[in-house]
């Protein structure tokens, strides 16, 4: 099939609008697609499981709901898919103010890393996400994508609104589920404290683009610490429960 078929899976919260997602995909140079949305009002593991049982395509495509499609990104992706078992897609944080720039900044450094997470597969050889896990689930998943990975030049636009403190308490809410995490993927590198929070600014030449800009560099240690505080108190909690 030379336009195959791409299933966009979206799971949604109660009264989320979801407008500039589909109007995004709307205007996308590729037009064969179905949008699956799922609106059960469980984990986002849960919903986009039942997308993916759901789905008719020959690739998926895994959203969440704020994020919007740049206009090429679903044709370049189903020409890579032809080669590559797993895709990843650069994210653009769109959220205003000082916190978003730098996270933005951030995010950059983790494109096609362990930290990433694939998000456009072959509908065939797609497993289902953990729905013990909340947060973690995306990476467990990525580890079970088999075939090679590649990135895209295109990317999305992640609209996520979230400040400072609501960012931590995601944080917090994800970090109940690391342990699972652990378990079932043993010795995986984003476990590796090092190179989570050094190696991977620093690996492949990154470091010349980390350290030009010293100010930012410094805040995103600063995010990193903070993190690493709310993971470290959550593992405490745990077994102390």
């Amino acid at each position: 099939m030379m336009n195959p078929l791409v299933s966009i899976i979206i799971p949604t919260k109660k009264d989320e609008d979801i407008t500039g997602l589909i109007e995004s995909i709307k205007k996308s140079t590729y037009q064969n697609y179905e949008i699956i949305i799922v609106n059960m009002g469980l984990e986002r593991s849960v919903q986009r499981n039942a997308g993916i049982h759901r789905a008719k395509g020959k690739y998926l495509l895994i959203l969440d709901s704020d994020q919007y499609l740049s206009p090429d990104l679903l044709g370049e992706c189903v020409q890579l898919a032809q080669i590559f078992g797993g895709i990843y897609i650069p994210e653009k944080i769109m959220t205003k103010g000082l916190f978003a720039y730098i996270r933005n900044w951030e995010r950059q450094f983790y494109d096609g890393t362990p930290i990433d997470c694939v998000r456009f597969v072959h509908a065939k050889r797609c497993p289902t996400f953990d729905e013990k896990q909340t947060g973690p689930e995306d990476a467990d998943w990525d580890r079970r994508i088999r075939g090679f990975r590649t990135i895209t030049k295109n990317c999305f636009y992640h609209h996520d609104n979230i400040g400072f403190l609501s960012y931590f308490k995601k944080k917090a809410y994800y970090s109940k589920s690391m342990a699972r995490f652990a378990q079932r993927n043993p010795g995986d590198e984003v476990l590796d404290w090092k190179w989570r929070c050094w190696k991977v600014f620093t690996e492949k030449g990154k470091w010349r683009r980390f350290f030009s800009r010293p100010d930012l560099a410094l805040a995103v240690m600063f995010i990193i610490f903070l993190r690493g505080v709310i993971y470290v108190h959550s593992s405490n909690s745990r077994k102390l429960q």
